[in-house]
């Protein structure tokens, strides 16, 4: 009974989680927490399991439960693969794993160290590096460290380290170019984001007309995709919804 308890303890906490992230309406709550154990069943079934192989939401609450159980397990084992063997790969585990508790100065630190010798110019430790001083709001160190990659590996392409250089010049106060960045990036990043980031910085640069434009062709395009889609990009339909200029 107690193993059954925790399971069903767990679920309730993967299926609040998942609700949270993709802002279910209010009666999910109210299943799930008034049916102990059965609400999470049937929220799963009907919103976890169909979404599994497209939204990022169900995958991210389960993490997200993992760090909650334990936050430290992949830093201890990468600290003790490190410790064993000190490449470059096991440098570049942890400090992911570093990442992803927030403690962005030691994984930069840790993908410097990297960055050495034959891996001098890797273009996958470049990216983490990148991501690191992105979390420390280093908006200058990230531009920089994408253009070296970019210099160092010339075909490298990376949707993710567009949209860091894009955040990046945007956070340094570089708007127009920002929003040329975010221009370009709503032709091919996947689902609503650079689109959405593209119209809220028209509207900061006063370009209301454009910011309308773009906000109605997110709405457009998640309310005529197929349901999935929607699920997946409900937070970014929201954020066009709510900012949509009247």
């Amino acid at each position: 009974m107690p193993l059954l308890a925790g399971l069903a303890l767990a679920l309730d906490a993967v299926c609040i989680i998942h609700a949270l992230r993709a802002r279910q309406p209010y009666y999910w709550y109210m299943i799930i927490f008034t049916l102990p154990g059965i609400g999470a069943g049937i929220y799963f079934f009907s919103e976890i399991l169909p979404d599994l192989a497209h939204s990022r939401a169900a995958r991210e609450a389960a993490s997200d439960l993992g760090r909650v159980i334990d936050p430290a397990k992949e830093i201890r084992e990468a600290t003790g693969a490190l410790r064993l063997s000190d490449t470059a790969e096991n440098r570049k585990r942890l400090a992911e794993a570093l990442c992803a508790t927030e403690r962005y100065d030691e994984a930069r630190t840790l993908y410097e160290t990297a960055l050495e010798g034959a891996h001098a110019g890797d273009p996958a430790l470049m990216m983490g590096l990148t991501r690191s001083l992105f979390g420390l709001k280093d908006y200058a160190g990230v531009c920089d460290t994408l253009d070296q990659l970019r210099e160092a590996n010339p075909d490298f392409e990376s949707a993710e380290g567009h949209m860091l250089y894009a955040r990046s010049r945007e956070g340094m106060g570089d708007l127009d170019q920002a929003a040329v960045e975010f221009e370009t990036l709503s032709g091919y990043y996947p689902g609503e984001e650079a689109r959405c980031r593209h119209g809220l910085l028209l509207q900061r640069l006063g370009q209301v007309d454009d910011a309308r434009a773009t906000f109605e062709a997110v709405i457009v395009s998640v309310e005529t995709a197929p349901k999935t889609y929607f699920r997946a990009q409900r937070d970014w339909y929201q954020v066009a919804k709510s900012n949509l200029p009247d």
